[in-house]
């Protein structure tokens, strides 16, 4: 079970808020659409460029894949 984010960032890892921010981003995209799904999609890829940014290598699971290959698919679809 995922944990709240509220949870997550109180405890002052940024890494790990940006990760469930991240995760939180990821399912509400896969049910969103329209206006909202290229508002998500957007929140995603800057959520998952500041996680690349941060000192430690880039993780990369399942959900990022997931979810960055939707975010591209949207994007492209919506010609940016």
């Amino acid at each position: 079970m995922a944990r709240r984010i509220s949870t997550v960032v109180g405890e002052g890892d940024r890494r790990a808020s940006l990760e469930a921010i991240r995760d939180k981003l990821a399912r509400e995209l896969q049910a969103a659409i329209g206006k909202d799904a290229a508002t998500l999609a957007k929140q995603l890829r800057e959520t998952l460029a500041e996680l690349e940014s941060l000192p430690g290598g880039k993780e990369v699971s399942a959900v990022d894949e997931i979810a960055e290959r939707r975010t591209r698919r949207i994007a492209d679809a919506a010609g940016q």
